[in-house]
């Protein structure tokens, strides 16, 4: 997705004016506020692509994505949720973890890939977070292996947190790769969100100390 560059500059000056913020530090890393991460790896790494991969449906994606919501409101910083199936409900969530959300609505993971390489590069984000679950299989597997690790280098120079959520392993530049592989049983849906949330027990696949680049 191309854009002119004063277009891209009034969505900048666009977000400052409707989403303003307080002074933000920037930090090594984004505490999600999932036990299981947060001792693990210390929270999401800044600067850095990390990949969730949602191995078996209703294995807690969506819990995940709104633990981020949450974590990211809290600390009154600004996120890009791209969705490349247009599933996400924002009516499920409290309007107050939404108030710093930019929703990008994408037919299909081209679009949205090339929404995400121009939103990993606005420093306006605390967070960028790809959701692809529901992408098609063959489009992912064709999308180039240097795409990801330019996407690498566009958020260690900004310093966010990109989370990309997939259906299966396809992020090679990911620093942190974490799997939920546990689905729930049908009667967890009677139990708080949070809750939920909190008991997440994915597995680190993967944890470099280092961004990895091509070549």
């Amino acid at each position: 997705m191309s854009a002119p560059r004063e277009t891209l500059s009034s969505l900048r000056q666009l977000l400052a004016e409707r989403f303003p913020v307080g002074t933000t530090t920037s930090a090594a890393s984004l505490a999600t506020g999932v036990p299981a991460i947060d001792e693990a790896l210390g929270g999401l790494p800044a600067g850095a692509v990390s990949e969730i991969v949602c191995a078996t449906p209703s294995c807690g994606g969506q819990l995940l994505l709104g633990a981020l919501l949450r974590a990211v409101r809290r600390e009154r910083g600004r996120v890009a949720l791209v969705d490349a199936g247009d599933s996400f409900d924002p009516q499920s969530w409290p309007d107050d973890w939404l108030r710093h959300v930019v929703w990008a609505r994408c037919p299909d993971a081209a679009t949205a890939l090339r929404a995400t390489d121009i939103l990993a590069r606005d420093a306006n984000f605390q967070l960028v977070a790809l959701d692809l679950r529901l992408a098609d299989a063959k489009e992912l597997r064709r999308t180039p292996a240097p795409f990801w690790y330019r996407l690498q280098r566009a958020v260690e120079a900004g310093g966010l947190v990109l989370a990309v959520f997939t259906p299966f392993m396809t992020v090679p530049s990911a620093r942190v790769r974490l799997e939920l592989n546990r689905p729930h049983p049908f009667a967890a849906l009677a139990d708080p969100r949070e809750a939920l949330a909190h008991a997440l027990a994915p597995q680190v696949q993967r944890q470099r100390m280092n961004a990895t680049r091509a070549g």
